[in-house]
């Protein structure tokens, strides 16, 4: 994972940010796991990220950067009926 991550230029700590402090939350259907989104020290930018939590140990899953089409792949998303507002 940390491989990707420097690949992407994706920082850990944004990863942990998101996590802990995301700005939606969703349940996907299809997969069973759950989403977060949250804005990057990149402007404009935000990380969608897919995980699953067993107790205390989070295990993420896929870490995604968007910027323009967040709107759009949330939108989508939810019409569709694939994810589901989340609240823990």
């Amino acid at each position: 994972m940390q491989q990707r991550l420097k690949e992407r230029r994706i920082g850990e700590d944004e990863v942990k940010q998101v996590l802990t402090k995301p700005e939606w939350r969703f349940y996907d259907l299809r997969n069973g796991h759950q989403i977060v989104i949250g804005s990057r020290r990149k402007e404009g930018h935000y990380l969608i990220i897919a995980y699953d939590q067993e107790e205390e140990i989070i295990k993420v899953v896929t870490v995604i950067d968007v910027s323009k089409s967040l709107e759009k792949i949330i939108k989508r998303r939810l019409e569709s009926k694939r994810w589901l507002n989340y609240e823990s």
